[in-house]
This record gives structure tokens, C-alpha cells and sequence, in this order.
């Protein structure tokens, strides 16, 4: 195998030497390869502590990753934690960079900058990268994830937007080696004999109504009218009427007809315009369903991203990252997701899941290409 996956973790949250040690004991590091890559993990008290700090300072390897409410590895899962991935290999190479603050006026340039600083670093062509964005109120996923797409010629991207302790995104972080950012980005441009494989599930169809609608009017990711009736109009018409913050609770399934698979999206926030502001794109043309998201669909969709990872072949290990709304609809049994993702792999194969405030993963077009996809909702997976 080309890489190799291990993983660790520690609870200890207030002493950031036995923190490290208690990383370094599970990790080995001198039965690691020749490169490496950290991909932590970790609950926002980590970062208040210090402890992420010091440990993505002292790791003898580039370390890159995000806040997260929740994670699990080793048989082991829970919120106060932090978790560390390490990606290893004699033959590929691991490549991190990071952005300035990401501002509205110049994120664009601020993300193809780095993406130029990291392949201009690389030996080879970069095959993909895995990358964790800021959670920002002024700059939507979508757009950071578009920004990179066009700087890196379509390099497939995987990973996420941070989350933080609650759904308010209040104290979201990226970590890249020491630095803890709020409004940067970081980025492992991965080099080599690798060929990833990405799996994503959103809404299992018995949770997708059956009646798909065209879009006639939206901007971006702002969704205007459907079947030439305005968004909220059309959506009372079915019934739906919008307490305030519950709109992020209903996915809307967009079909781009371009063959790839639809994506589940959602609803973040009504416009003084009578739009509603949506996690990805809703260009026009496109197919809409409404769908729900309930514990019994969360479970079930979790065990069809694991039946098609382990229905493939020579794989090392598994990066996991699902949608940290399908934690917190699960309550009050929220670990149940994590602890389906255990009984599966445990003793199996290697992974290391971490949830995700917005799923970054490409998905298969028609012609066989991986198209670069905003989700969320969803269950997302690399496999390597």
C-alpha cells in the first residue's frame, strides 16, 4: 500500500506534555515512513488549553486540521477529545500550506496563492488535496471551495469547514502546525502513487420526497423561485412553514443534470429579498427535492458509506467526516453514528472520523472525473 493510515488520540486536556506523550506512545513515530501528514482532530477546549498548539508545534511531522464537536478512532469516541490521523508512505509526499485571514475582498487571491506556493513546492503533479476551511460569516463554503477549484485546474479537494462546541460556530478553528486561525485555510497537497476514493450519502430515498421541482430564479448559492414561484411561497404551498433557525433541519437534494449524483444541501438564512441562502450552489435549470433527515435515516446512510468502503480492495485505512448536524439530530443517543462507524471498522481497518461543519468531496461526473462538491448533511469519506 502506497500509504498507511494510524491513529491516536488523548483526553488530556489541561497538561500539553502528557498530551504529546500520550500521542506519541499510541503513534510509534519511529515505525513510521519516510514522509507523513497529521490530520488533527479536537474539541475547542484543546485550543483554549493550548494543548493543539503544542502538539501541532512539537509532532515531528506537517500537521494540519480543524475544531471539530465530536471524533472517534481506536474503538474510542466522544467530544472531549482530540485525534490525531497520520498519513504515512515512502513513496507519496505531503505538501501543507495555509492562508492570511481569508477577507471578502481577497480570499480568492489568498487561496490560489497558497494552492501556487504548495504545487510549486511539489516534485510531481499534486493528485489531490485534503483541506479544512474557516467557518466565515461573509464568505460562503461554496465560494472558498470555487476559489480553489479554479486555482488548482479541478485537483479533487476533500475535507471540511470547521465546527465548533455548538451550532452557533462560535469558536471554530483550522490548525496548521502551531498556528490556530479563525479565518484561515490549510491545505495538504498530496503527491505520488496514490489514487483516493470518496464516498458520500446524504438522505436515503425513502427520506426524499418524490415530487422534484425546476429552479427558475436563484444567484450563487441564493435560491429565489421554484417552478417560477418564490421560494417561501412555494414552500408554504407544500406545507412547510419555517420556525426561526429550523430551516437548517429541512435538505433541499439538488440535481445539477450534469450525471453526477445530487447533493444535499442547506438552508442557512432568509434574505430581506424573500431568497434563502443555501449551503452550495442552486444554479438555475436545476432539480430541487425536499428531503428530511431523522436518527433512523442517519444511521442508515452511515452503513451505506461504510458498506462501499469496505467493498473496496487494497485500501490502508479510512478519513471520515460527517455532517456534525447529523450528531445533533441524534440526540439524545449522539454517539450512536460513531459507534456504528466502530462496530464496522474496529479491528477492520484503519480510520479516523471527525465532524464537519460543511463536507467538502468530490463526486463521480459521467465521464469518469471527480467534480469538486460543496455538501451538507452528509457522510463523506476518503479512502486511500
Amino acid at each position: 500500500m502506497a500509504v498507511s493510515l494510524r491513529s491516536a488520540f488523548t483526553e488530556e486536556i489541561d497538561d500539553p506534555q502528557r498530551a504529546l506523550q500520550e500521542i506519541l506512545d499510541l503513534l510509534k513515530p519511529d515505525e513510521l515512513k519516510k514522509n507523513s501528514l497529521g490530520i488533527l482532530y479536537c474539541y475547542a477546549d484543546f485550543v483554549e488549553s493550548g494543548v493543539t498548539e503544542y502538539i501541532a508545534r512539537e509532532l515531528p511531522f506537517d500537521v494540519i486540521g480543524m475544531s471539530s464537536m465530536a471524533t472517534a478512532a481506536l474503538g474510542e469516541k466522544g467530544s472531549y477529545r482530540l485525534t490525531l490521523a497520520v498519513l504515512t508512505s515512502d513513496d507519496v509526499r505531503f505538501t501543507t500550506v495555509s492562508t492570511p485571514d481569508l477577507m471578502a475582498d481577497s480570499y480568492q487571491q489568498a487561496i490560489g496563492d497558497a494552492w501556487r506556493e504548495g504545487s510549486a513546492r511539489a516534485e510531481e503533479p499534486v493528485r489531490f488535496a485534503i483541506g479544512f476551511l474557516p467557518f466565515l460569516g461573509d464568505i460562503a463554503g461554496q465560494e472558498m471551495l470555487d476559489a480553489f477549484d479554479a486555482a488548482s485546474g479541478h485537483t479533487p479537494l476533500w475535507g471540511s469547514i470547521a465546527s465548533g462546541t455548538d451550532m452557533t460556530y462560535s469558536d471554530c478553528t483550522t490548525i496548521h502546525n502551531g498556528d490556530i486561525q479563525q479565518r484561515s485555510a490549510a491545505f495538504a497537497l498530496i503527491e505520488g502513487a496514490v489514487e483516493p476514493e470518496f464516498a458520500v450519502t446524504s438522505i436515503p430515498e425513502r427520506n426524499i420526497y418524490e415530487h422534484k421541482a425546476i429552479i427558475t430564479r436563484s444567484h450563487g448559492c441564493v435560491l429565489n423561485e421554484i417552478n417560477d414561484v418564490p421560494v417561501l411561497d412555494y414552500m408554504h404551498n407544500l406545507g412547510i412553514i419555517f420556525n426561526e433557525g429550523d430551516q437548517t433541519t429541512i435538505p433541499l437534494l439538488i440535481d445539477y443534470r450534469d450525471g453526477s449524483q445530487p447533493i444535499a444541501l442547506a438552508m442557512y438564512a432568509f434574505l430581506d429579498d424573500g431568497g434563502i441562502l443555501c449551503g452550495g450552489p442552486v444554479p438555475q435549470g436545476a432539480l430541487l427535492s425536499l428531503g428530511e433527515i431523522d436518527p433512523q435515516g442517519i444511521l442508515e446512510t452511515a452503513q451505506e458509506s461504510l458498506d462501499k468502503l469496505l467493498a473496496l480492495t487494497d485500501r490502508s485505512g479510512f478519513l471520515l467526516l460527517p455532517c456534525v448536524t447529523r450528531f445533533v439530530m441524534l440526540a439524545p443517543n449522539q454517539e450512536a453514528e460513531m459507534a456504528s462507524v466502530i462496530e464496522r471498522l474496529e479491528g477492520v481497518a484503519s480510520y479516523t472520523l471527525g465532524y464537519s461543519g460543511g463536507e467538502l468531496c468530490p463526486v463521480r461526473a459521467e465521464d469518469g472525473s471527480w467534480r469538486n462538491r460543496f455538501h451538507n448533511f452528509t457522510f463523506t469519506a476518503c479512502a486511500l
